[in-house]
């Protein structure tokens, strides 16, 4: 079959064309998740791949080890450890044809600081007040307020980013300038210390490997903003899918242990690979998969002023990260346990509550699976606010991230200028937004565009499925309105806000007189707390429509059984979800159907699951608005035979929720579920081999004062 031919992008950016039928002779140096991506898309190509390795090991910051507790053994993942459905779209097509599985996970986080003088944790309300102290704290509920109103409006900056090129090209711009830091934008808005101490930053931090400074003050809003979604991690380990990648690879075609210290350009066109051992080979190309401040080295020699100038804008920082099961860096309440666990300590010179340091661990019981019985505590901690105990640590390491600096983001608009030039290229997640995904797409993208290699599924540019525009409904538009009326100055909000704001004016009555300063503590207390008791009724309302539906059968929705003995808790739902191995699997198939009037194209992706009672199970249905409109749709499900009902139990789904796809969009929307094991137990379930689960989506409908009206099932009509 012939290759495709190159792209006016490829051409354009290296002058002619370049023959796709030329057998090449390619490096890739660095093996972490853009170099083994693009390795393993020019296997399957005619160029003749080498790999170059500083490292005793492959993977980056894929990095599973040994973690041990008397005489069991089981494998850690130290750096990389989590993925998401939403986000890493061309990982997971990879994972699936490499036949690497995953395991969904739990991502909960909470923050403790100062040694635990404050806590809290997303994990649940108990949690969330783990301190009851907290109850009464006027900045606790402050941090709450400004996590709502940053979840309402933050996305509002990627519209405005959506809308800055054809502004700019009309000779103005509107909304955020571009560039904003996160710092200016809470600054901008009048968000709380309180949020940003004690949620924001430590998030931050964490997330990025950056330190506290670098998030108030350096990183860029719109870049944070595109972060926030199913969690999965990889069943066997990390190392699984670099291991499938490198089977069968000729070792004489990998050099670990080898260090390049430079590539320069040879006068026939092709590229000279240095390294320390002072051997060097000459290539047809290269592809620098390593940060790109190493890249700049590697290449300084000859590099030309254009590739200084954007390569001097990135940088890294070196993090510290320690395996050990010492619990001092947990939170000091249980309760306030999380997957990720931020500790951070405020500065003692200033006497404020802003913190200095910041700390991230990791619980891999929870994230892994790892049981604590067998194991004990399995923690990884990243930049630990003080030394673990020796005699728990099983493992030290160090990884370099990204610094995303406003010079950054502004070069990284600038590399296409130099990639693919002299027969060079640059891959790494520092060229887009830091996460596994960015650095396994950019090798990927490199292989296709710049060395034509076939990829066996359709290549995503992920970088927009971070922050999508948000589909805006009436609880979030009177949440808006609320959190508008609260917030403590005003703000130019772009897009839908501008609309919101002018409503608010018209209906906000003329300011109050002064009033004391006590007196308006109290007048906040209580402003706050009916704020948050309103838009958590406005989010109610969802979750409270589908217990009415579960309780009655109405809707479509299969009546859940509510048996006295029956224990609806966390801790009981966890004790519920113990496969019974002693039962027959139970064949769950999976049907879909749309209403007439919703031109949308929506399958289940598999066709069936065999599940043991009591054993958890992940199905993904897609969906496609095919028509040239933005659209939102509803979907009710049922459950047959009708008497499975009672038991069949979804932990997540995308029911009764408003789903909006914008014009041609594709999503995949994942449905996780068991079977109470109780039905091994009822008489009446004796013989159910096939169950079948049916979702049907119509079109949102709204009424006159337009709420959301719930589509009628069919057996209604």
């Amino acid at each position: 079959m012939p290759r495709r031919p190159p792209s006016l992008e490829s051409v354009g950016s290296v002058g002619s064309p370049i023959d796709p039928k030329l057998r090449k002779k390619v490096a890739v140096v660095g093996s972490g998740c853009a170099g083994i991506a693009a390795l393993w898309a020019l296997n399957r190509s005619y160029h003749d791949v080498y790999m170059y390795e500083a490292s005793s090991r492959l993977g980056g910051h894929t990095n599973t080890v040994t973690w041990k507790n008397g005489k069991y053994e089981t494998r850690v993942d130290t750096g990389f450890i989590v993925l998401n459905t939403a986000t890493y779209p061309n990982f997971i097509n990879f994972l699936k044809r490499v036949k690497v599985d995953t395991v969904p996970t739990e991502m909960t986080f909470g923050v403790t600081r100062d040694h635990g003088l404050f806590e809290w944790a997303g994990t649940s309300l108990d949690a969330l007040f783990s301190q009851r102290k907290n109850i009464f704290s006027l900045r606790m509920w402050r941090m709450i307020f400004d996590i709502i109103r940053f979840n309402q409006f933050a996305l509002d900056l990627l519209m405005a980013d959506d809308e800055h090129d054809a502004a700019a090209m009309n000779g103005y711009s509107k909304g955020a300038k571009r560039e904003e830091t996160i710092g200016e934008y809470l600054d901008r808005e009048g968000y709380s210390d309180a949020f940003r101490d004690d949620y924001l930053i430590p998030m931050t931090a964490a997330v990025w490997s950056t330190s506290p400074d670098k998030c108030t003050l350096d990183f860029p809003a719109v870049t944070l903003v595109r972060f926030m979604p199913q969690w999965l991690t990889l069943k066997k380990c990390g190392k699984s899918y670099i291991d499938a990648v490198m089977h069968g690879f000729p070792s004489n075609h990998l050099f670990l242990n080898t260090q390049v210290t430079q590539v320069t350009s040879e006068e026939d066109g092709r590229v000279r690979v240095h390294t320390h051992n002072g051997k060097s080979d000459v290539y047809d190309h290269v592809i620098l998969a390593t940060h790109g401040d190493q890249a700049l080295r590697i290449i300084e020699a000859s590099a030309t002023p254009e590739e200084k100038e954007i390569l001097s804008a990135f940088k890294t920082s070196e993090n510290s990260v320690v395996l050990h099961s010492d619990l001092s860096h947990m939170p000091a309440s249980e309760k306030a346990w999380s997957s990720w666990n931020y500790l951070t300590l405020s500065s003692p010179s200033t006497g404020k509550q802003n913190i200095d340091q910041v700390s991230l661990t990791y619980n891999m019981n929870i994230l892994q699976h790892i049981p604590r019985e067998t194991f004990g505590d399995v923690l990884v901690t990243m930049n630990p606010l003080h030394q673990p105990d020796p005699d728990t640590i099983q493992g030290s390491f160090t990884y370099r991230h990204p610094l995303y600096t406003p010079e950054a983001v502004r070069a990284q608009k600038l590399l296409p200028r130099i990639q693919n030039k002299r027969g060079i290229s640059y891959a790494g997640a520092w060229t887009k937004y830091g996460f596994h995904e960015d650095g396994f797409s950019s090798g990927l993208h490199i292989a296709q565009d710049h060395l034509y290699a076939k990829l066996p599924f359709q290549f995503v540019d992920s970088t927009y499925s971070r922050g999508r525009k948000p589909s805006l409904g009436l609880a979030d538009l009177y949440a808006g309105v609320v959190s508008m009326h609260a917030s403590p100055q005003p703000s130019n909000r772009p897009s839908a806000n501008r609309e919101i704001a002018r409503d608010h004016e018209r209906l906000t009555a003329p300011p109050m007189a002064p009033i004391g300063p006590e007196m308006e503590l109290l007048l906040l207390y209580y402003t706050l707390s009916v704020i948050l008791g309103t838009v958590a009724l406005s989010y109610g309302s969802v979750p409270l429509y589908k217990m009415i539906c579960q309780t009655t059968g109405w809707g479509g929705q299969p009546i859940r059984a509510h048996g006295p003995d029956v224990d609806y808790s966390e801790d009981g739902l966890a004790s519920r979800l113990v496969p019974v191995t002693s039962a027959n699997r139970i064949r769950v198939t999976f049907s879909s159907s749309v209403s007439d009037v919703l031109p949308w194209k929506f399958t289940p992706q598999q066709r069936e699951v065999r599940v043991l009672p009591g054993e958890t199970a992940l199905a993904f249905y897609t969906a496609t608005n095919t028509s040239d409109t933005d659209i939102i749709g509803v979907a009710t499900y049922s459950v047959t035979p009708g008497q499975v009902a009672p038991y069949f139990s979804k932990i997540q789904c995308f029911c009764f929720e408003e789903q909006r796809l914008n014009a041609g969009e594709t999503v995949d929307m994942p449905v996780f579920f068991y079977l109470d094991p109780d039905i091994v137990n009822d008489v009446n379930m004796r013989g159910i081999e096939t169950v079948t689960l049916n979702y049907t989506f119509f079109k949102a409908k709204y009424d006159d004062n337009g709420r959301f009206k719930a589509p009628v099932p069919i057996e209604q009509k």
